[in-house]
């Protein structure tokens, strides 16, 4: 699987499938456009409980998955509001607290989860409330 970012102040992240089987979920909405041999799967990816603590977090309860039905298939995703689109390896970094609403898309062995802040004070004067978005993998 490879991938390249398009564009600046609306990007978009392009996805190219080297071989079949491969796959990449999103929150729902997320895609932007898609080549022919992906076939697209909603669930709530980990559950109802999940789905919903998802919502809490400000995205949808149901995930989109994409998957290639063939090798050099390409399936985009783009934002809905003006930012920056940064690539991280949760991997690497040993996941990832984030604001709501920042997720973009991954491969399935990355989870999303909802994690609360420690702080009351940050909560209301952090700026990004009291629920955030984990990511790990």
């Amino acid at each position: 699987m490879q991938y390249k970012i398009i564009g600046n102040t609306m990007p978009a992240v392009e996805v190219l499938f080297d071989q079949a089987g491969e796959s990449m979920y999103t929150q729902s909405g997320g895609m932007a456009w898609m080549s022919d041999g992906i076939v697209m799967d909603s669930n709530t990816h980990g559950g109802i409980l999940k789905g919903v603590g998802r919502m809490f977090a400000g995205e949808s309860m149901f995930m989109a998955h994409y998957t290639a039905q063939a090798p050099g298939t390409k399936v985009a995703f783009a934002s809905t509001v003006p930012g920056e689109i940064l690539p991280v390896n949760v991997a690497e970094t040993g996941g990832l607290i984030c604001q709501k609403g920042s997720f973009l898309c991954a491969e399935p062995g990355v989870s999303l989860n909802i994690t609360f802040t420690k702080k009351l004070s940050s909560g209301f004067l952090g700026g990004e409330g009291f629920i955030l978005q984990e990511l790990s993998g």
